[in-house]
């Protein structure tokens, strides 16, 4: 069995196993002259292998988008977690300062509603959020706002956990120029 072989088998065993393989991961495993042999075969085990079943946090996340329900939302409550508990998982994760936690709160409320734009966001908040959620990043159904017609002012409100406090002046914008957290949130993927 050649080297292009068991990486293939290896592939469609992964996959097969509901794990979602990163083809990018397996090309890179083979010299640069082997890569089109390597995706061909690849696309050939996507097309023949009956595609996995989808996780349980991925169907409760649809089903959440198809009531109108924000699906990370709908995620963080079927796993019994408050938002403070979250956020002060995600900050740790990030390897962020206690002082940031309040506004990583903001961050985390507009991803979780919605209202934050996903081509802002580092891959780093993404791979953080599976793993304060206990799932993997593959599962992660999230959802931004419309981006229909010319920008324009939006409502924004916020939904507390019962007895949390909120701070309405976390939600506006902050002067000054944009830092760790401000990157991590609208800095872009990478």
């Amino acid at each position: 069995m050649s080297d292009i072989d068991a990486l293939v088998e290896e592939f469609r065993a992964a996959y097969a196993a509901g794990e979602h393989p990163d083809a990018a991961a397996y090309l890179a495993r083979v010299p640069e002259d082997a890569r089109d042999d390597l995706g061909r075969r690849m696309r050939e085990v996507l097309a023949d292998e009956p595609p996995p079943d989808p996780a349980p946090e991925t169907l409760l996340m649809v089903q959440a988008m198809l009531r109108g329900e924000p699906p990370l939302l709908e995620l963080r409550a079927s796993k019994g977690m408050t938002r403070d508990q979250v956020v002060s998982d995600l900050r740790q994760e990030l390897g962020l300062a206690p002082a940031d936690e309040q506004r990583v709160a903001v961050y985390y409320h507009e991803l979780e509603t919605g209202q934050l734009p996903l081509a802002g966001i580092r891959d780093r908040v993404f791979e953080a959020v599976a793993k304060v959620m206990g799932v993997a990043r593959s599962t992660l159904l999230l959802q931004g706002p419309e981006t229909r017609g010319a920008p324009g002012p939006q409502a924004v409100f916020a939904r507390a956990e019962p007895g949390a406090e909120v701070n309405l002046l976390m939600l506006a914008e902050l002067p000054g120029e944009p830092d760790a957290v401000d990157d991590l949130f609208t800095g872009g993927p990478g």
